[in-house]
């Protein structure tokens, strides 16, 4: 049996992936000029603009996981999947797994969820121990709180985040944790073969020609188009909108290093151009890292992640 739940925190993307990003950009607020960079870079300051949730389908392939760990072990146990609130996402009961245990497997998965780390009995743990880890779930259990220290609860993460946790009941501790660990590692194994693909799929979008929209929250001249292209040789090239320019960049992953002092053409335009121009240049170097967003639109970051230039591709 499979029961599946989900929260309205989750995106339509729970449903196509292991984990979902949202994304709350500063720069696509409406703001005044008068504030609008002072206002970016206070809001980047204060909230954090890229979540990384356990979705659905994650939950599941923790559980089909851990149920194939549990046949392996000839056990009959409950599994759930809860997110990083401790909320539940997904439950299973074997056929013929105790039904006792249902409610200790949500138990286990919300306490490792909720405290960042696997359950177990206290430190020095001895029977005594045992049983008052026994007593305080009963304790918990009684006024509608939802947490223990038997073993069979397992945090997952992505990188060093907690996006959720795996609870296990039915079996001994030792054998419950066991199986919440293997559905653990199958995601873990999942999460990094997703982001290698992306990390490629990302290098591949970013090697072409992009028209620049904004440049440090101050938006560009529309009728100058000044471009940028990363090439798969390591070149960069574009124009400012008054001349021609041409550097190298070093690409490693989600890393973009632009070295300093790009050759330019040596034209002169109006002075608004050749202000714009300056900027532009000066941005470059500072470039430590992209992004390509859901829209396609390629963002270039400094090491602390604020936004230098946004731009959109242009084939």
């Amino acid at each position: 049996m499979l029961v599946s739940k989900t929260s309205g925190a989750l995106s339509m993307m729970a449903m196509t992936c292991l984990i979902g990003i949202s994304s709350l950009s500063a720069q696509d607020a409406p703001v005044s000029n008068s504030f609008q960079v002072e206002s970016q870079v206070e809001t980047q300051q204060l909230v954090r603009t890229n979540r990384v949730q356990l979705t659905l389908m994650g939950a599941e392939k923790a559980i089909v996981a851990g149920r194939k760990k549990a046949e392996e072990m000839g056990i009959l146990v409950n599994i759930a999947v809860v997110d990083e609130g401790g909320h539940l996402l997904a439950f299973a009961r074997m056929d013929g797994a105790r039904p006792a245990s249902v409610y200790t497997s949500i138990t286990k998965a919300t306490s490792a969820a909720t405290k960042r780390g696997p359950t177990g009995p206290l430190p020095n743990a001895d029977a005594i121990n045992t049983h008052l880890s026994l007593a305080v779930e009963r304790a918990a259990r009684a006024s509608g709180g939802k947490f223990t220290t038997l073993k069979g609860g397992v945090p997952i993460l992505y990188g060093d985040q907690v996006i959720g946790a795996i609870g296990v009941g039915g079996a001994t501790g030792e054998q419950d944790a066991e199986v919440a660990s293997a559905g653990v590692s199958a995601l873990t194994s999942a999460f990094k073969n997703s982001s290698d693909e992306s990390r490629s799929s990302n290098s591949r979008w970013l090697y072409q020609k992009w028209l620049v929209e904004d440049l440090n929250g101050a938006g560009v001249i529309d009728n100058a188009q000044t471009t940028i292209q990363v090439n798969q040789d390591g070149s960069v090239t574009g124009s400012t909108g008054v001349n021609r320019y041409m550097g190298k960049a070093k690409i490693d992953g989600q890393k973009l290093k632009i070295e300093p002092g790009p050759a330019t053409t040596r034209a002169a335009g109006p002075p608004a151009l050749m202000d714009q121009e300056a900027r532009f240049l000066a941005l470059l170097p500072k470039v430590k890292q992209y992004r390509i967003d859901e829209n396609g639109l390629l963002r270039l970051l400094d090491s602390q992640g604020k936004q230098l230039l946004r731009a959109s591709p242009m084939d």
